[in-house]
């Protein structure tokens, strides 16, 4: 036997391995990874007002009380403080259910002239400060879901790339998702003034003054900012201060995410290789 037919029969064996890896990966792994997935995203689920049923609608209004199987929604009582242990010019104090703020306490130092004083507001049970943030995180969470529930248990992939559609589907609202939670988008000043939870504020804050609630990875913040019109008739933020508190359940909400993608890529990655030789044979 030459040496380049033995070559040519080592080429060929290892393809043959290969593609026996690629097949034995679609018809047993990606069932067994998917449903590990689909436990992870049940699981993160319960940190949300999201229904267990598959065929929920985002139309619908959830309650807590139905926010699940085994839900972890529940209603906290929460006060914010400084970061960093820094001297506090806010203080505020809310009550945080789900994606809804119910009520909050607030009380900042406002300068009026020459003037400082304790200025204080806040809102009541009867209207909530929706934060839109988790609202989107939560619908790209039950969209990556049902993507996975979708998935016929009974069904034989015969694909590489049939595979890799529907994890790259998943993985899409997963990062989403999870971005949604961990890189809030930067609000403009005309966004700020204009943001119309503000009205719900009693009594009114100062026009001078512009608040704002918002989710950064694990954490609640409140951010206050004291504006001035300037000489040219623009506004400009004159002091920025914020209080913020650490929530558990967007802690262990961002950790499942990030779970659930880690599990589809791997997957991915090991079809990703073998699919090459999917297209030799």
């Amino acid at each position: 036997m030459t040496r380049d037919k033995l070559y040519l029969i080592r080429i060929e064996f290892k393809i043959y391995v290969q593609r026996k890896e690629l097949e034995w990966l679609l018809q047993d792994q990606v069932h067994q990874v998917l449903e590990e997935v689909h436990e992870t995203l049940v699981e993160c689920c319960r940190r949300f007002l999201i229904k267990a049923s598959p065929d929920f609608s985002f139309e619908e209004e959830v309650t807590p009380t139905d926010g699940g199987d085994n839900s972890l929604v529940h209603s906290q009582r929460i006060l914010m403080s400084s970061p960093n242990g820094g001297i506090n010019q806010v203080k505020c104090v809310i009550t945080l259910l789900g994606d809804s703020i119910c009520d909050a306490d607030i009380t900042f130092k406002h300068k009026h002239g020459k003037d400082h004083s304790q200025f204080r507001t806040g809102f009541g049970q009867e209207r909530v400060w929706k934060l839109q943030q988790i609202q989107d995180a939560s619908n790209f969470l039950y969209t990556a879901r049902l993507c996975v529930e979708g998935q016929d248990k009974d069904h034989t992939y015969k694909s590489a790339k049939e595979v890799i559609l529907i994890l790259d589907e998943v993985m899409k609202n997963l990062s989403q998702g999870r971005s949604c939670l961990a890189f809030p988008k930067r609000k403009s000043l005309d966004e700020l003034v204009n943001n119309v939870n503000m009205q719900m504020l009693y009594p009114h804050v100062p026009n001078d003054v512009a608040l704002s609630f918002y989710v950064h990875s694990s954490k609640l913040v409140l951010a206050l900012y004291h504006l001035h019109l300037n000489g040219q008739q623009r506004v400009d933020i004159t002091s920025r201060n914020q209080v913020e508190c650490t929530i558990q359940w967007l802690n262990e909400a961002v950790m499942l995410f990030t779970l659930a993608l880690q599990q589809c890529q791997q997957l991915k990655d090991k079809i990703v290789v073998l699919q090459q030789y999917e297209k030799v044979l």
